[in-house]
């Protein structure tokens, strides 16, 4: 079961973000850190700070809904595990039977959805306007 959440997670962000944001100062589709998307995509300062590896990075912004995606790819679980860890006391709540953590803040809804299998961690931030 959680295999197939996992590849329809992945079915998702790959049709959410097939199209990047190229033409305006793109994060490149290599490595890139965490401070260098904060400073692109400011809305993921409102998300606990990702120590991993930022590989395949993708930007999409849907009727006001600003999505950020990315993967860690052959990373060990614990990279997973470790940033899970950071949404409770970062304010975030937990969907039960899932790895979706949501907070609000004023008018703002900040939403990351993660998933982990094959040594793979695929990792989504949007933030929502109520």
């Amino acid at each position: 079961m959680k295999k197939r959440v996992f590849v329809l997670f992945c079915a998702v962000i790959a049709l959410v973000c097939s199209c990047s944001k190229k033409d305006v100062n793109d994060v490149p589709d290599d490595k890139a850190s965490w401070t260098t998307l904060v400073k692109e995509y400011a809305f993921l300062d409102g998300f606990p700070v990702f120590d991993g590896e930022v590989e395949n990075c993708q930007y999409r912004e849907i009727a006001g809904m600003e999505t950020v995606t990315f993967f860690d790819y052959d990373c060990a679980e614990s990279v997973s595990t470790t940033y899970y860890a950071k949404f409770a006391p970062a304010g975030f709540t937990k969907r039960e039977g899932s790895q979706i953590y949501r907070k609000t803040v004023g008018d703002k809804v900040y939403t990351f959805t993660g998933g982990y299998s094959a040594k793979n961690f695929a990792l989504s931030f949007s933030v929502d306007t109520k």
